[in-house]
């Protein structure tokens, strides 16, 4: 994986690869989401592994949502006015 590479993040669609910096035996990816200018960032053994659950190098499909009829969910969007 290099600089620019494209990548996809669950929520932020498509972006790519801004920058790599070393960590450890591995490398810290920063990715930027020029959609909603945005920034995430992931290991490029996860990313190349495809193990991580929010960016990815293929297209990633949406997560569900928790189920509505959650009570203590309701009871939480209500006092935080979501």
């Amino acid at each position: 994986m290099n600089q620019f590479d494209t990548v996809y993040h669950v929520e932020y669609g498509k972006g790519y690869i801004l920058s790599k910096a070393p960590k450890m035996k591995d490398y810290l990816c920063m990715c930027y989401f020029p959609q909603i200018d945005k920034t995430d960032w992931v290991l490029l053994s996860a990313l190349e592994t495809d193990t991580d659950e929010f960016i990815s190098r293929t297209k990633i499909k949406p997560q569900p949502s928790k189920a509505k009829g959650d009570p203590l969910q309701q009871a939480l969007e209500n006092l935080f006015g979501r």
